[in-house]
């Protein structure tokens, strides 16, 4: 009996091509979203692992300084004195070629053979070539070729403030050459030349054995530091979780809006096929079978469309992998991933997923079909009276699913799972509400509209009729739409708070750094009194960026110092009432909002640093506002950082003029004095400008994945009006049998979609306006420590209500296209 039931469905799906490819493509969209974007996260985060370890080689421990790093003579030391054979110096920095920055690598090629075979290999013979040609370098051959640069030739190329001439002098071959793409190798006597730096190195890579490791922690000044290489690479996965997480959860919204969507294509299945369910009962078949041959349609079709989604997450994770890769660059660290690592086990999560979902989609249709009586089948009427004595339970269940996740979100502090598993309740809750929401404004707009024509309240009536099919679609537009809502509203209010963040710490009318552009990571001595000097300037304050070591990593120190009577510019949290008095005075620092949630720091409290003279704690007058990036920042008096490192350059200058001050004179004066020696001068609104830019650049992908959960839920709409097509064809043969003509029964079908489209964008309102709070100061607190004010724009919200209306219309078009040409003739003949 069950192979007849399997034959009766199969043959249903045949005949019913327009269902069957909307459902495959539904499954198919949720899949290719969840996959594409596990693929980039992955594939970002192997991607830094491999470049990590074809850099490193087999080095366990990596040695590192301070913010001067690693004293070259300790590299002699290690070799000579301890023993340690494998070891290989780096030196790092950046140069800027043809507009594009590229990372400077420099290395001992007769000390990679020992520790990195891989990254030896990919010198493809060329290691003493480098040992012998001043300025030789080595690159991949995608890079060469984006910088239109061939072997032999020469190129001009920013570094250490200075236009160098540099040679290619091979390609990096080997199969480590797409993990070194963006990366120039260099002999590491070429690139502490270029960089200005001979007497040091950014670190040493090592293979210590258990022996080595216990000699050389015994003579390791307090200075240096060990560092496993596991831990540098599970460091960078925990910095990026929070972020891959709010990806993996958006992707994850798409795959629940295809649920909605499977179930309303198996409800119709059901519906459309009630007679011929009711004769296989009559002939034997069971209540047992009748629900495994449903189950069975919603793996075959699950397994179906995940099969096509996961091509489709494929070609679609080759272009999120880009911006991914971008926005982990600008927030966290320098990386370059060009490449989609595939991962079989991760593609058959997202089979199982499909399958999973569709399953637990298809139980309330397939349990019923096992509530057919073999005596006949219900009228399609009918599914609407079961739906209308279900609504109280539904409502109920909902209730229950948002009270849940409301709790959730506010019993719990920090969890960042807990957020998102609630967040998903709340919306489950809002989509089970929605059947109800559709026959309530319905019924309103039909009040409203009682002295409207026929066709209007044909068409009012028609929704009303229709809820148990049309309400899922219309939940599924809603929730998307809610989505997209929260996460615009969500980065509109974190675009706020940067522009004021900006205007707030940006205070000077001239700011000049080192370190952009291939320049040298520090400003010439006495370039800060010489401008300070400068016909119109008021005031400069110094600064100096530095990485140094804490209790959870590395952290960014930027040492500030201002003229007497003055202070720096800093964006004001929570501050003990002399905070100001305690930095200037050089006893206490400030530190970040988002390093403070994340240790637990408040001001009053300390920070342990390893500083040249061992671990010291200082204390915290101030927590400040910081969207610079995922690092923590510290801001620290300058003459207390002078103290404790010993060390007195400058990266950057805060330059504030005069009232009056004649500007563009300034403005040349200053690039006089700081553009030979490396440096850049740029004004104040050119840095909000730039930032703004990166900004909206980190936040592509989220507009990306806003566009994605639209068209899956146009699917949907789509999907759903086709099977109102279907199901009231006869009802619609008799109106055009009555005189309705083709082109009233369009403007009918454009009315009932009009209508869900209304309803949908209206319910989307307050469901994403509570989740663009619950994004703003729930999830982006627990993932990143921010706080941030919540900004609605009317505008946005009004767009929002216009995006659903115009989905639903677009969706409508087809199905009413077909309404009205189709021969009533043909569908009465059955009458």
């Amino acid at each position: 009996m069950s192979r007849l039931l399997a034959r009766a469905g199969l043959r249903y799906w045949l005949k019913s091509p327009a269902q069957l490819a909307l459902a495959l493509l539904s499954i198919a969209l949720g899949v290719a979203v969840v996959v594409a974007v596990q693929l980039a996260n992955e594939s970002a985060l192997k991607g830094f692992r491999l470049s990590t370890e074809a850099l490193g080689g087999g080095a366990n421990y990596r040695l590192v300084g301070g913010p001067s790093g690693v004293p070259q003579a300790w590299y002699t030391q290690l070799r000579v004195s301890l023993g340690i054979e494998r070891a290989a110096p780096r030196v790092e920095g950046t140069l800027r070629v043809r507009g594009r920055n590229l990372q400077l690598l420099g290395i001992a090629p007769l000390a990679e053979a020992a520790l990195a075979p891989k990254l030896a290999a990919a010198l493809s013979g060329g290691g003493l070539a480098l040992m012998t040609a001043p300025t030789g370098v080595m690159m991949s051959r995608a890079t060469a070729a984006g910088l239109d640069v061939t072997v032999g030739a020469r190129f001009a190329a920013r570094v250490g403030g200075r236009t160098r001439t540099l040679t290619l002098l091979g390609y990096l071959g080997g199969g480590q050459a797409a993990i070194l793409q963006g990366v120039v190798v260099a002999d590491i006597a070429t690139a502490q030349h270029l960089l200005g730096q001979t007497h040091a190195l950014n670190r040493i890579e090592l293979h210590l054995a258990p022996a080595q490791l216990a000699r050389l922690r015994a003579v390791l000044p307090p200075a240096l530091h060990l560092q496993p290489t596991d831990e540098i690479i599970a460091a960078a996965a925990r910095m990026t979780r929070a972020f891959r997480l709010n990806l993996t959860a958006m992707s994850l919204l798409a795959m629940l809006i295809g649920a909605y969507l499977v179930y309303n294509a198996l409800v119709f299945s059901v519906l459309r096929r009630g007679p011929l369910i009711a004769l296989l009962r009559a002939q034997g078949v069971t209540r047992a079978e009748v629900l495994r041959g449903v189950l069975a349609e919603a793996a075959v079709l699950a397994a179906m469309g995940a099969l096509a989604g996961l091509a489709l997450g494929v070609l679609l994770g080759h272009g999120l992998v880009h911006l991914v890769t971008r926005t982990i660059d600008d927030l966290y660290f320098t990386l370059t991933v060009s490449r989609v690592y595939l991962d079989p086990w991760l593609l058959l999560a997202g089979l199982a997923l499909a399958v999973v979902v569709a399953l637990v989609a298809a139980l309330p249709p397939a349990l019923e079909a096992t509530g057919l009586a073999p005596r006949g089948c219900s009228e399609p009427m009918s599914k609407e009276a079961r739906g209308r004595r279900r609504e109280p339970w539904r409502l109920a269940a909902g209730l229950l699913l948002a009270g849940a996740g409301a709790a959730l979100l506010l019993l719990t502090t920090r969890s960042l799972l807990s957020a998102f598993a609630g967040l998903f309740a709340i919306l489950l809750g809002a989509s089970l509400w929605m059947p109800a929401w559709l026959r309530v404004f319905a019924a309103l707009l039909a009040r409203l509209g009682e002295r409207a024509g026929v066709r209007t309240r044909l068409a009012l009536t028609g929704v009303r009729r229709s809820v148990g099919r049309t309400g899922l679609a219309v939940a599924a537009l809603a929730v998307a739409l809610a989505a997209a809502i929260g996460v615009g509203v969500m980065v509109s209010s974190f675009r706020v708070a940067v522009v004021d963040w900006l205007h707030q710490t940006l205070r000077g009318d001239y700011y000049v750094s080192a370190g952009l552009d291939g320049g040298p990571a520090r400003l010439p001595t006495g370039l800060a009194d010489a401008v300070a000097r400068l016909p119109g300037v008021a005031r400069v304050t110094t600064g100096l960026r530095v990485l140094v070591r804490g209790p959870d990593g590395r952290f960014m120190i930027l040492a500030l110092g201002a003229p007497p009577g003055t202070h720096p510019a800093a964006s004001i949290k929570s501050a003990l009432p002399d905070a100001w008095r305690a930095f200037e005075a050089g006893r206490a620092i400030f530190v970040s909002e988002p390093m403070a949630y994340r240790l637990g720091l408040q001001p009053g409290g300390r920070l342990t640093l390893d500083t040249p003279s061992g671990p010291r704690a200082f204390p915290i007058a101030a927590v400040i506002r910081d969207y610079g990036g995922g690092r923590g920042l510290i801001l620290m008096p300058r003459a207390l950082y002078a103290q404790v490192w010993h060390e007195q350059e400058t990266s950057s200058l805060a330059v504030y003029l005069r009232p009056g001050a004649d500007r563009p004179a300034v403005l040349s004066a200053l690039r006089r004095l700081a553009i030979p020696g490396g440096a850049r001068v740029r004004a104040n609104a050119a840095i909000v400008n730039q930032s703004l830019h990166i900004f909206d650049q980190t936040f592509a992908i989220t507009r990306v994945l806003r566009l994605l959960l639209l068209g899956v839920a146009f699917v949907g709409v789509l999907a759903s009006l086709m099977a109102l097509a279907l199901e009231r064809q006869r009802e619609h043969a008799v109106l055009r049998a009555l005189g309705m003509t083709p082109l009233e029964m369009l403007g009918v079908v454009t009315a009932q979609t009009a209508v869900l489209g209304l309803a949908a964008g209206l319910a989307a309102l307050p469901l994403g306006v509570g989740l663009s709070w619950v994004l703003t100061a729930v999830i982006n607190r627990r993932a990143f420590g921010w706080t941030l004010p919540l900004n609605i724009d009317p505008a946005f919200l009004a767009q929002g209500v216009a995006v659903a209306l115009t989905a639903a219309l677009l969706a409508g078009l087809y199905p009413g296209w077909r309404m009205a040409r189709a021969a009533p003739a043909r569908a009465l003949r059955a009458e």
